[in-house]
């Protein structure tokens, strides 16, 4: 199991002495073949590493179950549930019989209290986790519906000016003004804007001037919106 918590990209970095520490906080399951272990709730809070033995791991939704992974010994469950709740409505079932050792968030958590560098080193692991293989434009790029949304508001922000058909933009622009600024192609950018017109999101009649600004946080933010805006 030692050897195994060495493997973990969570705790990379982590002294001997560390993982022994670590070693020590692991609390064990031992499964019969067809035996199940839920997930669900707080259950689910957890890292769980296969010491012997192959499980799989089972979704429980509305059209049945689903088998969504197979981990056998050496091999560990996401380490994501250490600090987000992420199962819910799944169970781990053994194949043959097997043995499992479980981190729980609370038992980390106070582990952690006493050890803040141990905790800065842990974040800097989730979050190469995170970002681990994944572009920054795949991690990044907005659809063009946002990014037209969000340069409005801020031309809102900094150039609008309240008047009765709504908050009207105060400077000289053109369609491919925006093209440029949000990075779109003429046929899309033209598409998108009528797209805000008929949603009643602008009047491009004269001026531009944004009717609706509510809803264009909506299409920006999300429902939320942007209290700042």
């Amino acid at each position: 199991m030692l050897a195994l918590l060495r493997r973990l990209p969570l705790l990379r970095n982590l002294t001997e002495d560390e993982l022994l520490d670590v070693l020590g906080l692991l609390k064990y399951i031992t499964l019969s073949r067809g035996g199940s272990c839920s997930l669900e709730g707080e259950a689910g809070e957890a890292l769980f590493l296969v010491e012997e033995g192959t499980v799989k791991l089972v979704e429980h939704g509305r059209n049945g179950e689903l088998t969504l992974a197979i981990f056998a010994a050496d091999d560990w469950l996401d380490e994501y549930a250490l600090f987000t709740p992420i199962f819910k409505s799944h169970y781990l079932e053994a194949l043959t019989s097997a043995r499992l050792a479980r981190l729980e968030k609370p038992v980390l958590e106070e582990f952690l209290q006493s050890r803040p560098g141990l905790s800065w080193r842990l974040l800097e692991n989730m979050a190469m986790l995170t970002c681990s293989g994944i572009p920054v434009a795949k991690r990044h790029m907005q659809s063009l519906e946002v990014r037209l949304a969000r340069y409005l508001l801020g031309l809102a922000e900094s150039r609008g000016i309240i008047s009765p058909g709504g908050l009207v933009i105060d400077y000289p622009l053109q369609v491919v003004d925006i093209q440029v600024a949000i990075g779109a192609r003429e046929g899309d950018m033209v598409q998108a804007l009528r797209s805000l017109v008929a949603q009643d999101v602008l009047d491009l009649s004269e001026r531009l001037v944004i009717t609706n600004l509510e809803q264009l946080k909506s299409l920006a933010y999300g429902q939320g919106g942007l209290d700042s805006v």
